[in-house]
């Protein structure tokens, strides 16, 4: 496989400042290119989100120069990566709990993270940013961990009477401020070609699969420069319909090559 990204940020209209936090890193491993994608939204409702946020993207940051090349996944596969991160995301959780008991203060973070190896990708995600496939398709491959989108998974709320209902930012658990944390891991195979959009909840936001698809759809995304320009003009869109939160997204555009040894499903 080989990997191209582009990226964006913008404090919004109204934020005094900016709460998310981005990561992209490219490595060479067993002759192959891998990328490590982190996407942290700081709490803007609780103290110090930028702090909880660029918490996390440092420990996937370490995590990615010093404990991936250590990580054996010709057997074990991402089960090995999962594993890895649950240590990470407890130890995080409980390290930025820590940190306002001390300072008496809460604060907290999501967190959306993606490794691209060897033709596959896996996903740890706590919280509300999202990551989604698009080729001739868009596909959300992350859910959202919200109260509004538990009411629409226990029927009590249609998707359309959950676009109109005021509890789109209520989240359920997120890393620092809850308790503990319940990381969803999710895995698959990247297709011939495709691009992963990393966003936060400031950029999806009123937004469609249809407008998503006409805008990143795989055949128009031709190269970084491309993506990129794409990518500021729906943060100014988005920024137009009355956005207030921060604005942040990347995009990995992944093309497949003919190569042996990739994991095994």
């Amino acid at each position: 496989m080989t990997y191209e990204w582009a990226y964006c940020t913008d404090k919004g209209a109204k934020r005094r400042n900016n709460q998310d936090a981005l990561l992209l890193k490219k490595a060479l491993r067993d002759g192959e290119e891998a990328v490590l994608a982190v996407l942290c939204d700081g709490m803007g409702g609780l103290e110090k989100g930028e702090l909880a946020s660029a918490s996390a993207v440092q420990a996937f940051s370490r995590w990615f120069e010093e404990d991936f090349p250590g990580i054996g996944l010709k057997n074990a596969g991402e089960k090995a990566v999962f594993s890895s991160w649950e240590v990470l995301l407890q130890k995080l959780n409980e390290r930025i709990s820590a940190y306002g008991r001390r300072r008496r203060f809460l604060l907290g973070t999501t967190v959306t993270a993606v490794l691209f190896f060897k033709g596959r990708y896996c996903v740890a995600h706590v919280g509300d940013c999202r990551l989604y496939e698009i080729t001739d398709r868009v596909w959300q491959i992350t859910k959202d961990q919200t109260l509004l989108q538990r009411e629409v998974d226990l029927g009590r709320l249609t998707l359309e009477e959950a676009r109109k209902d005021g509890k789109g930012h209520v989240l359920l658990q997120c890393v620092g401020a809850s308790k503990e944390v319940e990381p969803a891991y999710r895995a698959g195979r990247i297709p011939k070609e495709a691009l992963y959009l990393l966003c936060c909840d400031g950029f999806w936001r009123g937004t469609d699969s249809r407008e998503l698809l006409a805008i990143f759809g795989i055949g128009k995304m031709r190269n970084p420069d491309v993506l990129h320009r794409r990518l500021k003009e729906m943060a100014f869109k988005n920024r137009s319909r009355g956005e207030q939160d921060n604005i942040s997204a990347a995009g990995i555009l992944c093309s497949r090559k003919k190569r042996p040894g990739e994991w095994d499903a």
